[in-house]
């Protein structure tokens, strides 16, 4: 194999595939990126065996080859090298990559090609078109809530849930629940699926075109996105998602309007207090204003924010890290809190839109 690519072409490449370079593996290969030259392109390939990337570039071509080169070494040293007009890739006689660049060259390790797992992109069973923006805004509105929890691996994932032209996505930790609804532009019909959180964030690295399209194509297990010369491969999780929509109550006692950013500062503020406690921030509703306060040993802080309130008072306790994870990505400039007891489900949504619905468990604490 030797071929000549553009220096922030191939670092370019390279830093996309890299964040499919397994950490820990007894198999060396999944450690690597594949390169393979064919044609007038190169192709770059990382896979962990749960996600995959792979990306081509084009290049200079004088003698076809593949090659598996170490991920993590090989990403760092290109990243120096992206100012290079041409860096030249050539695989030596004993196996090793040599890289040429303004007269100088560097030699890496390598292996062969030859066991490297194939990638599965025949895929093209269930699919929908999606503007790039709503898909990137849907899956940061909820895969934070996903659990970390290796113990139920299937609240790992985001449950993609497709009907009609509405796409939900749903995620929830045990403790809190996110629901988010875009609008599809076409789809070849229902579509149901458990998407780890890790893949979709990786997703959303990718777009970069907000008013562009992005198809997503299901199939058995698998799901693959393919944007410029970028294919993304994921496996799904399988098993039953808890039945969300049961867990949403369908009536409050309390609720109440606030201004999102002066709620968000307060709650931040009252948070570095709380850091000691657990975390946890109280608010106390009361006709015009709430209370936001923490205490600890090292002191309290407690702060009024103005807001307006239908139904009754109420006093109710929440890690401070759930709020401020919510709040964060709500682009409202107010948002409703609906309450029933200080023991029961808080549900939070931006005040002019439906499409979004954020529920968190409140904490118990002694009056």
């Amino acid at each position: 194999m030797k071929t000549i690519v553009k220096g922030i072409d191939l670092s370019n490449a390279v830093n996309k595939v890299v964040k499919a370079v397994s950490q820990k593996t007894p198999n060396s290969l999944l450690e690597g990126i594949k390169l393979s030259c064919k044609g007038d392109e190169l192709t770059l390939t990382a896979t962990d065996m749960e996600i995959a990337i792979e990306k081509t570039i084009s290049c200079e071509t004088f003698m076809e080859g593949s090659v598996v080169v170490p991920g993590r070494l090989f990403a760092e040293f290109v990243k120096k090298l992206e100012d290079e007009d041409e860096i030249e890739l050539n695989v030596t006689e004993d196996g090793r990559m040599k890289i040429v660049y303004s007269g100088s060259e560097t030699y890496l390790q390598a292996q062969s090609a030859e066991q490297y797992p194939i990638i599965k992109k025949d895929i093209n069973l269930n699919s929908f078109v999606i503007k790039q923006k709503a898909f990137k805004d849907i899956i940061n509105k909820t895969s934070f809530a996903c659990s970390q929890d290796d113990s139920r691996p299937i609240l790992k994932g985001c449950l993609l849930e497709l009907e009609g032209e509405t796409l939900t996505c749903v995620a929830l930790d045990g403790f809190r629940l996110a629901v988010c609804k875009k609008t599809v532009r076409e789809s070849t019909g229902n579509v149901k699926a458990i998407v780890p959180a890790r893949a979709l964030v990786e997703i959303t690295r990718l777009i970069e075109h907000d008013e562009e399209y992005v198809t997503v194509i299901i199939q058995d297990n698998s799901l693959l996105i393919d944007i410029d010369n970028t294919v993304f491969v994921t496996r799904l999780l399988e098993g039953e998602y808890i039945d969300y929509k049961r867990i949403v109550p369908s009536s409050y006692v309390t609720v109440f309007k606030v201004n999102k950013a002066s709620l968000f500062s307060s709650i931040e503020r009252a948070s570095v207090m709380a850091k000691v406690m657990k975390n946890i921030v109280k608010l106390d509703v009361h006709e015009n204003y709430v209370d936001v306060s923490s205490d600890s040993e090292m002191g309290n802080v407690k702060e009024q924010v103005l807001i307006n309130l239908e139904g009754k008072d109420v006093s109710i306790a929440f890690n401070s890290r759930y709020l401020i994870d919510c709040l964060r990505v709500i682009d409202d400039e107010f948002v409703n809190f609906n309450l029933n007891t200080s023991i029961a489900p808080c549900v939070i949504k931006p005040n002019s839109d439906e499409d979004y619905l954020y529920l968190i468990l409140p904490v118990r604490i002694s009056q």
